[in-house]
């Protein structure tokens, strides 16, 4: 009787270590994961706090979500495009599927420069969506490069890229040049971070994957972001 009570005590106390193990290696690995993804969003909030460049296009992705005026487009062009000196002033402001503004008729054209906007801020929407999607293909980080969007540069023991937009561009090709230079610093950061509003293009970050029922504190729209791999 004794050895028969014994006998059932010996594998579950057998298998106690293993599994105080298995929890502790458990425990271990979640708080690495922990720690490095709250390394990452600070790196990126400095990122954000410091950088004019992803300012530029952030500021663009939040006011376009109204009709912009044209003293607005005209700020945003001179404050963050070529105040900077990312590129000379383009003669006009051109986007696919909307008039062509000449920049010394902007006043002139309210109604064209917040079609032009709107469908600039679609497009890059669509582009940041295809950036943040569960298997993203890279595509808006290599059409930056081939199409000489970006540029890197390097001064001394610094270096990283810079937009480089065109006189030529279309105007969601200069507001993509500042993603795009931004990214390319540090594209593992804006993929674990970033979310994108599919309904208002509302460009966000967050230091956790949100529910997949959160929606837009804006619009309540679908909010996309990569999921973290298993």
């Amino acid at each position: 009787m004794e050895l028969m009570s014994i006998s059932p005590k010996n594998p579950m106390a057998g298998r106690r270590p293993t599994s105080l193990s298995v929890r502790s290696g458990m425990s271990g690995r979640s708080v690495g994961v922990d720690s490095g993804r709250a390394r990452s969003f600070i790196a990126l909030r400095g990122r954000l706090l410091a950088s004019p460049t992803l300012a530029g296009a952030l500021d663009f992705m939040q006011v376009t979500t109204r009709p912009w005026e044209p003293h607005e487009l005209r700020a945003w062009l001179n404050d963050h495009v070529l105040a900077p000196g990312w590129m000379k002033a383009p003669r006009a402001v051109r986007e696919p599927g909307a008039p062509t503004v000449a920049l010394c008729a902007l006043d002139e054209q309210p109604e064209a420069v917040a079609a032009l906007t709107a469908r600039a801020r679609e497009r890059v929407t669509n582009v940041l969506l295809d950036f943040v999607a569960p298997d993203p293909d890279g595509r808006h980080r290599r059409a930056a490069l081939y199409s000489a969007r970006v540029r890197w540069n390097a001064v001394g023991d610094r270096s990283g890229w810079l937009p480089a937009p065109r006189e030529s561009d279309f105007l969601s090709d200069i507001v993509l040049s500042l993603f795009a230079a931004e990214i390319l610093s540090g594209a593992e950061i804006y993929q674990r971070h970033m979310t994108v509003c599919v309904g208002c293009g509302r460009v966000a970050f967050a230091q956790d994957a949100r529910p997949l029922t959160a929606g837009c504190p804006r619009c309540d729209g679908e909010v996309r972001w990569r999921a973290p791999q298993a």
